[in-house]
């Protein structure tokens, strides 16, 4: 009797597998929409949707704030039915009173882009799915068309703090680091039609001003008044990123002189994707898979999960050349505490794939976890900037940066190289890398460790005169 055939099994449709493929850059664009009377209204969704041959629509709505926070909030919609795209055309015209037209891609890439561009001139990143929101736009290329767009009110960047909105502490704390007071505007609760109206009594007002009000907001008065106090122990988070960046030596902006520091900026970098290898169709599947099964995973807390394990085991046999599944592998036995496997599979890695550079960083980053920190340099194959590893590339993704260079922070840090370590630490948050791709605990632990004790001798000399009031008046009131 002959055998049934098995059906094929059929793969289910993962949206970020086909936004990570670019395959929605293929797509014909279908609408490009503003609201009437956007340059008025300073805030608003722009929507952008392309169109799939059967008919259903990938789109995104991007809430820009030409004010000052750039692209606010993202959402995004894969092979979806157009009925869809519809409803939430007429929510947002129902519910936000808006009336949508239709205008040129490259109207609305500028708005979106520049906005962005305008954002992180104040140090704030984007929303943190404006990277899928990216992958269906067109690439923001140097040669784009560009069109000018209003940014900011009467000169200057207008921050208004929602205390409903959790990234609010976030932006008035990158404005006030970033920005030249001089050149923004700071209002709290103000009406924010994208929000529902809510009546806040007085009290409530001033205790969530408490909590956005940092030394980074500090006047003149607020600082003589701690300096009048001359308590300097135990010092909060920003006292000490506030008063090393202004220490003689530590000025991040006079360090990128030095032939010491600034080769480390003589690359480029970018937050689109770089292709490095090509992978299959059923790779990436499966890739998506492995990704998605680690993410659900509670591995800390449950422990190893043999399943797991055996389901990256089994792609690694079928896909031999794919590093990023080893570098999976290598993470299933961090994240199950199992070091001593971890550090195995990271050797393997390197020696497997001696150009991949998170076989690198996976191998420093179980020596980090195990406290290994003199092993650190010889895991990083003795390169102290990643141009020197891989001297082919011209171009580096923000990741790539981070996973590179936080290694070498926290054995700058644990060894006494402070200098080093800040410059490295700056250079990612100057980059909005660290805000987009946060460093490790343990790797800012030690940042923060390294730089309290360089603080603590500044303060030191405050308190015994040898740093006069008005040398430590010029510095809290400086720009650094």
């Amino acid at each position: 009797m002959a055998k049934k055939k098995s059906k094929p099994q059929k793969i289910a449709f993962n949206p970020i597998t086909y936004l990570r493929s670019e395959s929605a850059r293929k797509l014909p664009v279908y609408e490009c929409l503003l609201p009437k009377g956007w340059e008025e209204i300073k805030k608003f969704p722009v929507i952008f949707a392309r169109k799939h041959v059967n008919g259903n629509i990938t789109f995104v709505s991007v809430l820009v704030d030409l004010l000052c926070t750039g692209a606010k909030d993202v959402i995004f919609f894969v092979n979806e039915p157009e009925s869809l795209y519809r409803e939430i055309l007429r929510r947002y015209e129902d519910e936000l009173l808006l009336e949508f037209l239709p205008v040129s891609y490259e109207l609305i890439h500028n708005v979106i882009f520049e906005s962005v561009a305008f954002a992180e001139d104040y140090g704030i990143a984007p929303h943190e799915d404006f990277r899928f929101a990216e992958l269906v736009l067109e690439e923001d290329s140097d040669d784009f068309p560009r069109i000018e767009i209003p940014l900011g009110e009467n000169g200057k960047a207008h921050l208004y703090l929602n205390i409903e909105d959790e990234r609010a502490p976030y932006f008035e704390r990158q404005i006030l680091k970033y920005g030249d007071p001089k050149t923004y505007e700071i209002t709290r609760n103000d009406f924010n039609p994208f929000l529902d109206g809510v009546d806040w009594d007085e009290e409530e007002e001033f205790e969530d001003e408490d909590d956005l009000d940092t030394c980074f907001g500090w006047g003149e008065a607020e600082w003589e008044d701690f300096y009048d106090a001359g308590e300097f122990e135990d010092l909060d988070s920003d006292l000490v990123y506030f008063t090393i960046q202004r220490i003689p030596g530590y000025s991040y902006d006079k360090m990128v002189d030095e032939p010491l520091f600034s080769p480390f900026l003589e690359i480029e970098w970018t937050s689109d994707p770089i292709s490095r290898k090509a992978f299959s169709k059923q790779e990436l599947v499966f890739l998506e898979q492995v990704f998605e099964k680690l993410e659900d995973a509670d591995l800390e807390l449950d422990g190893p999960d043999p399943e797991l394990l055996e389901f990256i085991e089994g792609g690694i046999s079928k896909y031999p050349k794919n590093n990023i599944l080893l570098q999976y592998k290598w993470e299933y036995h961090q994240r199950s505490a199992d070091m001593e496997a971890a550090l195995k599979i990271a050797l393997e890695m390197k020696e497997k794939f001696p150009e991949y550079l998170f076989g690198l960083t996976c191998h420093a980053q179980t020596l980090i976890e195990n406290g290994e920190v003199d092993s650190i340099p010889e895991a990083m194959n003795d390169f102290t900037r990643i141009q020197d590893f891989l001297p082919k590339r011209g171009k580096f993704h923000l990741s790539e940066l981070q996973v590179f260079y936080s290694p070498w922070i926290y054995y700058y840090a644990k060894t006494g190289q402070v200098r080093a370590a800040h410059f490295l630490i700056t250079l990612l948050e100057d980059h909005l890398i660290s805000n987009a791709y946060p460093l490790h605990e343990l790797v800012e632990s030690a940042y923060f460790e390294a730089a309290s004790q360089v603080v603590k001798l500044y303060y030191q000399k405050v308190k015994s005169g040898q740093v006069s009031k008005d040398e430590f008046m010029e510095m809290a009131l400086s720009d650094w």
